[in-house]
């Protein structure tokens, strides 16, 4: 029998996405046709069945068979043969296995391999799917590439339909050699969002092209195109999706429709919570959402995450008005990647006591009270890990305090590390437990000052006599939790009480702490709740669960939130960490913080700072060179010895030791030699003045400053450049001391001058008296 080669039928050619449809609908029939084959004896084993079985196993055996025999003088169709093997074949394992179903069925009862037969069966032929593959389906083939410059130089124009020109795009790229761009959908008109499938030559991978150069082939943002894995197939394939605008799901899909089907629809991701309006911006979409009448919003933001196929928290923010009705934003990408650096406008007080200190995730100005006309001074919380950006918050804090005219006293209960660049910038820079302690009861007795100098006032009336003070404690759990019980009665007596009534007369106070939890506090629930009752900055804590740090009472009704992560990245955290990525190739989120005031909350960031050799530098230099805010002679009498002598950290040591003892504080074992030592001092038997005898002692820094002041008046400028050895904040400590002591004084923002002594003589024979 003569045989000849056959001229094989044209493939169909459907768009890739098709085949990809085909094979999951062919995969339901085979899970349908398996049910059935291991259930239908079950029900029914009659003769009708036996029948059936038979005629369809027979019919397709004939049917088969008819395909097998040549073709006359063409010989045989083995392309053809096997294509009707690929047809037959899924047909006649389920006859042959339902036949043998009912016989067993009919003689002797049922058998685990009833069940166990038809299901391999229909496993192995919805991974196959052979009745798709014998339909010879391929993509859609690449376009007919571009033909080269003619003799004129001029290009031949691009075709005119959007799938046809993005391949033509690809087909011209350099970079995209060896690759076709094949199956290209639109995911709707009008719309320059698509996906499509990237094709290597044979035994070639697709190559890994950048961000930046697959944006380049399309002329689209940088981020908005990704190639993945194709699903079953190796790496000489690649789906390739770009998505430059936020609309593709809104529009494709229809945002209402998806909505209801993942969300508010029964078994979504908040049940019965309807979409009243949206619209779809040009990085967002922002929609209006309400619960039933009668019911509480509850926006779950995980599940609302999970639900609308979102990999990155940052990207979801949920604001609600606590009863039903609640604003939900989709970002296409975090909307606070990038944030600019602070100004001095930004950190001036307006008339209604607000700073800017960042950007909400809409675009506006963070705006936060320094001063409440209404209220008066301002209390509350800030709550992040290490890391998390509490130190730049709190310097941009002190910045706008001093801009405005503040006073500011800091505690800084890491011994000076935790906020290092307020030093010599504020009024009070105290380190570590007992000078944090000392400044307290100072502060309190300025409190109790203004409360008898005010007596027929109801309200605080701001530099109508006093400026505000704001006190800031840092890391306060230390002295909350300290493990001497009177220190820390003491201490939380202080600050609830300054909570409670310093308001009304000018005096604020901030905390930060790691987390909200009350083991941050000391155990302490009423410095909490009155902390809370202010401003709440919750920033990225190492808690596991936000919801467990006491939220109740600062946020909205119904509001959730997740934990902001460490760090965000473009493609997803899940993303990156499949792909590889170092940590350091995703982008911080230190200053991302969830703002809680007046019954709201706020996703936003702070400005960005720039550390160098340790410092944030360019907060330092927002301070300026002004005159820092100080307290009236009156105030300062009544904080005591310790106020004077704030900015000698070692005769302060001295001071807070005899001011403890009155209150019942002795130090510790290993701070007692300390004092002692300080204490010798102070009498005399450590430390001599210069011309005494005994020795020279070298002039201390306010020695070197008062001297350079015997030419005239110097600015601080000047001063500093006088003294290369010296810190510049120091300089400008020593300067203040000299104030204090009444031995020098400022003329003009950041010029100051030297007081001659009262007794005539210009020598100054020491700072300490």
């Amino acid at each position: 029998m003569a045989t000849t080669t056959q001229t094989p039928a044209a493939p169909r050619v459907v768009p890739g996405p098709e085949i990809h449809r085909q094979v999951k609908r062919e995969r339901g029939w085979h899970l349908a046709a398996a049910t059935a084959v291991a259930v239908g004896p079950q029900l029914y084993d009659g003769p009708w069945a036996v029948l059936g079985g038979f005629g369809v196993l027979t019919a397709t055996g004939v049917w088969l068979y008819s395909k097998s025999r040549p073709n006359g003088e063409d010989g045989m169709d083995y392309v053809g043969l096997l294509r009707s093997s690929q047809l037959a074949g899924p047909v006649l394992g389920y006859s042959g296995a339902y036949l043998a179903d009912v016989f067993r069925q009919l003689h002797g009862g049922f058998a685990w391999w009833q069940i166990a037969v038809p299901a391999a069966w229909g496993a192995l032929m919805a991974w196959a799917a052979p009745i798709t593959r014998s339909k010879g389906l391929v993509p859609a083939a690449l376009p007919t590439p571009p033909a080269p410059a003619g003799p004129d130089g001029t290009l031949p124009p691009a075709p005119s339909d959007y799938p046809s020109f993005l391949a033509w795009l690809w087909a011209r790229s350099e970079r995209t050699t060896g690759t076709r761009l094949v199956a290209v959908e639109q995911y709707l008109p009008g719309r320059p969002d698509f996906e499509a499938i990237v094709v290597a030559q044979a035994g070639r991978e697709v190559p890994r092209l950048t961000d930046e150069q697959l944006a380049a082939v399309f002329d689209m943002p940088v981020g908005s195109i990704r190639l993945r894995p194709v699903p079953g197939s190796g790496p000489g394939r690649m789906r390739l999706t770009a998505r430059p605008t936020l609309t593709e799901l809104a529009e494709a899909a229809g945002f209402p429709a998806f909505w209801e089907e993942r969300v508010s629809g029964a078994g979504g991701a908040a049940p019965g919570v309807t979409l009243a309006r949206w619209r779809a911006e040009e990085d967002r979409i922002v929609a209006q959402v309400q619960a039933p009448v009668g019911k509480e919003i509850s926006l779950p933001h995980g599940k609302v995450c999970s639900a609308l196929g979102i990999d990155d928290v940052s990207r979801l923010v949920i604001e609600t008005d606590g009863v039903r009705n609640g604003l939900v934003s989709i970002y296409k990408r975090n909307p606070l990647m990038k944030v600019r650096s602070a100004t001095a406008e930004d950190l001036t007080m307006d008339d209604k006591g607000r700073i800017s200190i960042g950007v909400r995730h809409d675009g506006k100005p963070s705006k936060v009270r320094l001063f409440d006309p209404q209220l008066g001074a301002i209390r509350g919380i800030t709550a992040g890990a290490t890391g998390a950006g509490k130190s730049v918050l709190q310097l941009l804090l002190l910045v706008g305090e001093r801009l405005s005219g503040i006073i500011s006293w800091v505690g800084d209960l890491q011994g000076g590390k935790s906020l290092p660049e307020a030093e010599g910038q504020v009024d009070w820079f105290a380190k570590g437990e007992y000078e944090v302690l000392g400044m307290l009861l100072a502060a309190h007795a300025v409190m109790k000052y203004r409360e008898r100098e005010s007596k027929d006032r109801g309200d605080f009336a701001i530099n109508r006599p006093w400026r505000l003070l704001s006190i800031t404690l840092d890391e306060i759990n230390r002295l909350l939790s300290h493990p001497n019980e009177v220190i820390k009665a003491i201490a939380a007596y202080l600050i609830a009480d300054i909570q409670k009534t310093g308001r009304k007369v000018g005096v604020g106070v901030r905390l930060a702490v790691q987390s909200l939890h009350l083991k941050d506090l000391g155990d302490e629930e009423a410095i909490r709740q009155q902390g809370k009752s202010g401003m709440v900055v919750l920033m990225r804590t190492l808690s596991s669960s936000t919801q467990s740090m006491g939220l109740d009472g600062i946020a909205p009704l119904g509001f959730q939130m997740e934990n902001i992560p460490a760090r965000i990245y473009e493609t997803g955290q899940i993303e990156a960490l499949f792909d590889g990525e170092d940590d350091e190739d995703g982008e911080s989120t230190a200053g991302m913080a969830y703002i809680f005031t007046d019954g709201r909350a706020e996703f936003m960031r702070t400005f960005t700072a720039h550390k160098k050799d340790g410092l944030y530098v360019d907060l330092i230099e927002l301070f300026g060179d002004g005159e820092v805010p100080t307290l009236t002679p009156g105030e300062a009498a009544a904080a005591s010895e310790a106020y004077a002598w704030r900015h000698d950290h070692e005769h302060l040591a001295v001071v807070l030791q005899a001011l403890l003892a009155e209150q019942g504080i002795s130090a510790a074992p290993e701070e007692e030699a300390m004092f002692a030592a300080l204490a010798k001092a102070k009498s005399g038997g450590g430390k001599k003045k210069a011309g005494s005898g005994g020795g020279q002692k070298a002039p201390s820094l306010p020695d070197r400053v008062y001297e350079l002041l015997a030419d005239g008046p110097m600015s601080l400028k000047e001063l500093r450049a006088a003294l290369p050895d010296v810190e510049s904040t120091s300089v400008s400590n020593a300067a203040t001391a000299l104030k204090d002591k009444g031995l020098a004084e400022p003329v003009s923002r950041g010029v100051w001058r030297r007081i001659e002594r009262a007794d005539g003589h210009d020598d100054y024979d020491g700072y300490e008296d």
